[in-house]
C-alpha cells in the first residue's frame, strides 16, 4: 500500500508511478541463449533435488513453514505456469495456492525430480517452437499488464534465486550440492542480493 493505493507484485512501473520515480522500462528478449540459460538452472535443481536425502523430504525451509517437497516442487511447476499464460494469455497467479496440495502426489525427492525433467523438457520445446509474435502477445497478469519475454525472464529470476535457497537448505541439512553452479553463472539475472 502506498498511501490509499494497493500495488499486487512487484509491479515496477506501478510502483515507479506511486512514488512518483523515473522508470523506463527495459525490453527483455527471450531468446536462444536466454531459453540455454534456463535449461542450465532446471537442470541444476533438478540435480539438487536429487540430493535431498529420503529422511529429509518433509524438512521446513527456514523462510517460511514449507517442506523442501513444496518448496522444490514450487521452484519445477512455476516455468509451467509461465508457458500455460503464453498459451492462454491469461496469468492469475491463482497456482499459488496450490502448491502444497499439488505437491502431495510426489511421494519421493525423486518423482519430483522426474517432474523437473518434465518441465524442462517442454521448456526445450517451448524454445524451438515460440515465435517472437507469440512472445509478444500481451498477457494479462495478477500485477498487470505484461507478455512472454517479460514473464520468461521473471520466472528464471525466480527459479535462480530459488535455486541459491536450494543450496543453502541443502548445506543446512548436511549435504554439499554437487556440481553447484558458480557466482558468475547467476550474472545478469535480476534477483535480491541476500538469499532469503
Amino acid at each position: 500500500m502506498i498511501g490509499d493505493k494497493a500495488i499486487l507484485g512487484f509491479n515496477r512501473e506501478e510502483l515507479a508511478q506511486a512514488l512518483n520515480l523515473s522508470y523506463k522500462k527495459e525490453k527483455r528478449i527471450a531468446d536462444q541463449q536466454f531459453f540455454a540459460t534456463f535449461n542450465k538452472f532446471l537442470e541444476a535443481v533438478i540435480r539438487a533435488v536429487r540430493q535431498v536425502p529420503p529422511d529429509r523430504l518433509m524438512w521446513k525451509t527456514p523462510d517460511r513453514d514449507r517442506t523442501l517437497k513444496v518448496f522444490c516442487y514450487h521452484i519445477l511447476a512455476d516455468p509451467n505456469h509461465v508457458l500455460d499464460a503464453i498459451s492462454t494469455q491469461k496469468y492469475d497467479g491463482s497456482f499459488k495456492l496450490t502448491y502444497a496440495e499439488a505437491a502431495e502426489r510426489f511421494r519421493t525427492m525423486e518423482e519430483v525430480a522426474r517432474f523437473g525433467e518434465e518441465t524442462r523438457s517442454r521448456l526445450r520445446e517451448a524454445a524451438k517452437n515460440l515465435t517472437a509474435e507469440g512472445l509478444d502477445r500481451p498477457i494479462d497478469g495478477y500485477s498487470g499488464q505484461t507478455d512472454g519475454h517479460e514473464l520468461l525472464h521473471h520466472v528464471l529470476a525466480h527459479t535462480a534465486q530459488h535455486l541459491r535457497q536450494l543450496y543453502e537448505c541443502l548445506r543446512m541439512i548436511g549435504a554439499e550440492p554437487a556440481n553447484a553452479l558458480k557466482e558468475e553463472d547467476f550474472k545478469g539475472i535480476s534477483m535480491p542480493q541476500d538469499v532469503w
